[in-house]
């Protein structure tokens, strides 16, 4: 099966190495230079679950809220002819080895209100890439996000998705990283 990042359609590989993987671990590596052992996060939009995987094998986090409706319109299911099911079946796949997960099949504006403010050390957001949609993730969950936590998300790509790069830099400004992936990250005390 064609996936995100550990099998990607060479027709979007213009390089010879996986750029979707290796950059998404150079993330990780400056993730574990921060002191959030042991952390709590939530990751919005984890779909075949390839990067909630990778975040719980860091072991940087005690516990991972995986929020993943599997439901919607995916450009990435037309693309590669797969259905939501074929997606589910694979996150349970990828995501099975970790009991620190906890999936929460809703959409994120459902759910903001089972976290506390102030409690979170780290947010993911992968989900709808419209501006609506993304500046209503930050908006709504920067304020869960720890002092010193950090927010972070993947597709900054001023080319690709001008639109999501626009609601970053509306409510977080421009990230203080962007991974070769296209993830970036913010820490939370250099936006407000």
């Amino acid at each position: 099966m064609i996936t995100q990042r550990f099998n990607i359609n060479n027709d979007w590989n213009s390089r010879n190495y996986n750029y979707m993987f290796l950059g998404f671990t150079d993330m990780l590596s400056e993730l574990s230079k921060i002191p959030i052992r042991n952390g709590i996060m939530i990751e919005i939009g984890s779909y075949m679950g390839e990067s909630t995987m990778l975040f719980a094998a860091s072991g940087l986090f005690k516990k991972i809220y995986s929020i993943e409706p599997h439901d919607g319109i995916e450009e990435f299911n037309e693309i590669t002819n797969t259905t939501w099911s074929k997606v589910k079946d694979e996150y349970k796949l990828n995501t099975r080895n970790f009991d620190n997960i906890s999936l929460i099949p809703e959409y994120s504006y459902n759910v903001v209100d089972k976290f506390e403010d102030n409690s979170i050390d780290f947010i993911y957001i992968d989900a709808n890439h419209s501006y609506e949609s993304v500046k209503r993730d930050l908006e709504l969950y920067l304020p869960k996000l720890k002092n010193n936590g950090i927010i972070g998300g993947h597709d900054y790509n001023p080319i690709e998705w001008s639109e999501l790069c626009r609601a970053v830099n509306e409510v977080v400004g421009k990230p203080n990283r962007i991974f070769l992936d296209t993830s970036w990250i913010s820490t939370k005390k250099e936006i407000i």
